[in-house]
C-alpha cells in the first residue's frame, strides 16, 4: 500500500499535472474533514456518528471554457485523470468572457477560527453536553415531558486551494454545534421546542443555556389562543432575525440581480430600508462562524457594507459577477464541498446593533406580537419582496407577555416605502 500523500503534495501533483497538460488558467481546491454527531433521547446516547472526507475539485479555463471534475482519489493516477476529465469538460461547454482563475496573492491573518483538534476529544465529554442539554430542559419545567432530539456535534475542516498563477494558501477551522427539541405536555396538549447554538470550540458553548432556551420554546406555546386578523408591531428575536435574514440574503447576490430574481435590482445608491438599518457581510470577523481568509474561487475575503443607513451600497459578488456588474471581487464565493463548484452567498450576514435598550423598546409597545417561529420562509417573493409566513408567538401588551399564539399569518412585504 503506497503512503498517504499530504494535502500539500496533492495540490503539487495537480499543478503539476495542468502545466504538463499545458493549462494556463487552471485551479485545484482541497477539502479535508472529519465530523461526528452523538444523539441523545430521554437521558441516554442513542447514536453516535463519525464521518470523514478528503478530495479535490478541479477547474480549467480552455478558451473560456470551464471544465470542472473533482475526485477522492488521490493517488498520482487519481489526480492525473480528474485533470484530463476536467479539460475533457472544457472542451464541451460555452465560452464565457467573464469567468476567470485567481491570480492575486493571498494574506494569512488569523481569524481564531480552529480550536484544539476534536478527533482528541474523548467520546464520553461529547455525550455529556448533550446529556446536559436534556437535563437543563428538564430542569427549566416539569412540563417538559421527552424530546424529539437532542445532540451534540462536531468538525475540524482544512481548506486549502492554489491556481496556475501562484494563488495558494489554506486554513484550519473547528466548529461544535448543541441542538434540542423538547416536548412540554399539559392537560392532553403537546408543543414542541427547538434551540441550536454553535461555537468554533465547546468552550463557546453552554449546554444549560440551549436546554433552558428550547424548553422555554415549548413551554411557552402551551396554551395558545386564536389571534383576529390585525395590525400590530412585530417583534423578532435574535434567533428569529438571524432566520429573515438567511431568507433575504439571497436577495443581495449579484447573480440573481443579473438574472431579475432580486428586488435589489437596479437599487444601488437608493433606500431600501429603514435608516436605522445597516447590514454588513463580515467574512474577516474573528472567530466568525462562516469566517474565512478567501473564498471557494482563492480571492481574498472582505467587510463589505452591503446596506447603510437604510442605502442600497453592494452586492455579493463572485469574479464572474464582479465583471458583469463593474465592481470587484467581494470574495463571495462559498463551496460546501470539493465536489462541487462555487455559488455566491453570505458569510458572517448581521444588521448592526443600534443604541436603544431593546427591552424598553418592547415595554414602549402598547400591544405587539414576539415571534417565536417562522415557516415557509422559502416562500417569499425575491422580486416583489411580498411574503405570506406561517407563525407562532406571543401577544405582548407594555412588555408584559398575556398569551401565546398558534395558526396565524403574517404578511407584508420587504420594500421599504420611499419618500416623496
Amino acid at each position: 500500500m503506497s503512503a498517504r500523500l499530504t494535502n500539500d503534495d496533492v495540490i503539487d501533483i495537480v499543478l503539476a499535472a495542468l502545466r504538463g497538460a499545458r493549462v494556463s488558467d487552471g485551479e485545484v481546491f482541497l477539502r479535508e474533514a472529519l465530523s461526528g454527531s452523538v444523539d441523545t433521547k430521554d437521558g441516554a446516547i442513542e447514536n453516535v456518528l463519525s464521518r470523514g472526507e478528503r478530495g479535490v475539485g478541479i477547474r480549467v479555463l480552455d478558451a473560456q471554457r470551464v471544465g470542472f471534475a473533482f475526485t477522492s482519489d488521490l493517488t498520482p493516477a487519481g489526480l492525473d485523470a480528474s485533470v484530463d476529465q476536467a479539460r475533457r469538460m472544457a472542451t464541451v461547454t460555452e465560452p464565457d468572457e467573464d469567468v476567470r482563475v485567481a491570480s492575486k496573492p493571498l494574506d494569512a491573518p488569523d481569524l481564531a477560527l480552529a480550536r484544539a483538534r476534536l478527533e482528541d476529544r474523548p467520546l464520553a465529554e461529547r455525550g455529556r453536553l448533550a446529556l446536559e442539554v436534556e437535563a437543563a430542559a428538564r430542569a427549566y419545567d416539569p412540563r417538559v415531558s421527552h424530546f424529539r432530539k437532542t445532540s451534540y456535534s462536531d468538525s475540524d475542516v482544512t481548506t486549502a486551494i492554489a491556481t496556475t498563477h501562484g494563488v495558494r494558501s489554506g486554513y484550519r477551522e473547528t466548529f461544535v454545534g448543541l441542538m434540542a427539541s423538547p416536548v412540554a405536555s399539559q392537560d392532553g396538549e403537546r408543543q414542541i421546542g427547538y434551540h441550536d447554538e454553535g461555537a468554533r470550540g465547546s468552550d463557546g458553548l453552554d449546554a444549560v443555556r440551549v436546554g433552558r432556551r428550547a424548553a422555554r420554546r415549548a413551554v411557552e406555546k402551551l396554551g395558545a389562543r386564536p389571534f383576529p386578523t390585525q395590525k400590530l408591531p412585530v417583534v423578532l428575536d435574535p434567533w428569529m432575525s438571524m432566520s429573515l435574514r438567511g431568507a433575504i440574503a439571497p436577495l443581495f447576490s449579484a447573480d440573481n440581480v443579473l438574472k431579475g430574481r432580486s428586488l435589489f435590482a437596479g437599487r444601488i445608491g437608493q433606500r431600501v430600508a429603514n435608516e436605522r438599518v445597516s447590514s454588513i457581510d463580515g467574512a474577516r470577523r474573528v472567530g466568525g462562524l462562516r469566517s474565512g481568509p478567501f473564498d471557494g474561487e482563492g480571492v481574498t475575503t472582505t467587510r463589505r457594507s452591503l446596506v447603510e443607513r437604510g442605502v442600497l451600497r453592494a452586492y455579493l459578488t463572485n469574479t464572474k459577477t464582479a465583471r458583469r456588474v463593474g465592481t470587484t471581487p467581494g470574495g463571495n464565493a462559498r463551496r460546501g464541498s470539493y465536489a462541487s463548484p462555487s455559488r455566491i452567498g453570505p458569510s458572517n450576514f448581521y444588521v448592526e446593533a443600534g443604541v436603544d435598550d431593546p427591552d424598553a423598546m418592547i415595554r414602549g409597545l402598547d400591544r405587539a406580537l414576539t415571534v417565536t417561529s417562522l415557516l415557509n420562509l422559502h416562500t417569499i417573493d425575491p422580486v416583489s419582496g411580498e411574503f405570506s409566513l406561517g407563525a407562532t408567538g406571543i401577544y405582548m401588551e407594555k412588555g408584559a407577555p398575556v398569551h401565546p399564539v398558534q395558526g396565524i399569518t403574517i404578511a407584508g412585504t420587504l420594500t421599504h416605502p420611499l419618500s416623496s
